[in-house]
């Protein structure tokens, strides 16, 4: 799938989006004061006027503050792990939240990498479903996106904007963060909050980690180092649509200004992944997550066509963000490789067999199965050749390994370096 849809490079819109950012901050320091009768000058606080706080520092310790939530034992690092491509950390199944630590979500926390080159959710000419942030594409920027966890009942659990506003304020780096963002000190909960999602979304902008393009693909890319023979296999497959077609959607060229790919074209899709019976919800079997027509977005709910459809993930770190699929239900990346390999031609090895019978796609309401995806891999009938074999498999996981960041490393530019 072609990435001209989207617009303008990856490095274009990297910078428009720094640059909007640096924008709406308005990086004015605040000034003032009146003098009296005995003090002839104002004087700013010595602390205010030796501080070296920046838009990024305060950004990282507000994004790492477990003080913003309910428990006091959560912050946005607790579920987007630096080591794991800010994505849950290794060995969570499924997040714990709310106000005791123990109120499960039924989704997997998604990497917050690569995400500036996205945009608000949208529908192309054909109808396809583009853009947005989150699964199900619900928040239409980084800073909306922010705004859902702080009060999210099974996240930070925050019961409304006025207790997040209160929690900022008592943080020992407000002084700073109200500076840097001109909050005076008449600013309402609303303009707190407004500035602390503004904070984090920046925070995300500003830090090199979240744009590293520094994995060994990308090395290769630069001349700097060379595939195994495996993986150049691996690669082979991923790109030929006969077989592994991985990059109709997870896009893995170069653009033509030098971009580097993002392996995601933003994208939806329903894949009929096998419902997780390790998620609390699904014990009511009338219980569905369908992505884009809900539960948690409501406004495409009589979108029927749309159910099942989640947001297509860039698989750059997908090597360090098991468990996989929207739903946590496939424990390592060889067996969600193999999942495109054999959900068709072997679903019993993916589906409860019920009265004899696989129940094929048994995470979507029995209406609304036959909306699953088709193509290939995929389309084949039980029983059928593969057209992924054992070792394609092999290969193709050996390949995606290649796109982990490596976060010990200074950043690459979002351009291939000739």
């Amino acid at each position: 799938m072609d990435l001209g849809h989207l617009g303008r490079s990856v490095t274009q819109r990297v910078g428009v989006a720094i640059g909007a950012a640096a924008w709406a901050l308005g990086l004015s320091a605040c000034g003032g004061g009146s003098g009296t009768a005995t003090v002839a000058v104002a004087v700013a606080p010595p602390e205010a006027a030796l501080s070296t706080a920046t838009r990024l520092s305060v950004g990282d310790l507000m994004f790492n503050d477990t003080s913003l939530s309910v428990s006091g034992q959560q912050a946005c690092a607790s579920c987007h792990a630096k080591p794991t491509g800010h994505a849950d950390p290794a060995g969570t199944v499924l997040p714990l939240g709310g106000p005791t630590m123990d109120v499960q979500g039924f989704r997997s926390s998604p990497s917050l990498r690569y995400l500036l080159a996205n945009t608000p959710f949208r529908f192309a000419p054909d109808g396809k479903a583009f853009g947005g942030f989150t699964w199900d594409g619900r928040a239409e920027s980084l800073q909306a996106q922010a705004a859902g966890p702080l009060l999210a009942a099974n996240e930070m659990a925050n019961p409304a904007i006025a207790d997040v506003a209160a929690k900022v304020r008592r943080a020992s780096y407000y002084a700073d963060f109200a500076r840097l963002y001109n909050l005076t000190a008449t600013a309402t909960d609303q303009e707190v909050f407004d500035a602390t999602t503004l904070a984090l979304a920046t925070y995300q902008i500003e830090d090199p980690d979240y744009l590293l393009f520094n994995s060994k693909f990308d090395q290769v890319l630069d001349g700097k180092a060379t595939l195994t023979e495996q993986e150049a296999r691996g690669l082979q497959i991923f790109n030929d649509p006969a077989q592994g077609n991985c990059a109709s959607c997870h896009v893995s060229r170069v653009e033509a200004d030098g971009s580097r790919p993002l392996f995601t074209d933003f994208s939806y899709a329903a894949l009929g992944v096998p419902r997780n019976p390790a998620i609390q919800a699904n014990a009511d079997p009338a219980f569905f997550d369908m992505g884009l027509c809900g539960p948690k977005r409501t406004d495409l709910a009589n979108r029927l066509d749309l159910c099942g459809q989640f947001k297509v993930p860039t698989l750059r770190n997908i090597a360090l963000t098991a468990p996989y699929f929207h739903n946590a239900s496939v424990a390592t990346l060889e067996e969600a490789v193999s999942f495109y390999a054999t959900r068709d031609i072997n679903p019993a090895r993916w589906y409860p067999v019920v009265n004899g019978q696989p129940d094929l796609f048994n995470d979507l309401p029995l209406a609304l199965r036959s909306q699953v995806i088709q193509t290939r891999p995929f389309g084949l009938a039980p029983g059928a050749q593969p057209r992924l074999s054992a070792q394609d498999v092999s290969d193709l996981t050996a390949f995606l390994q290649t796109l982990s960041d490596d976060i010990a490393a200074p950043a690459a530019s979002p351009r291939v370096t000739p």
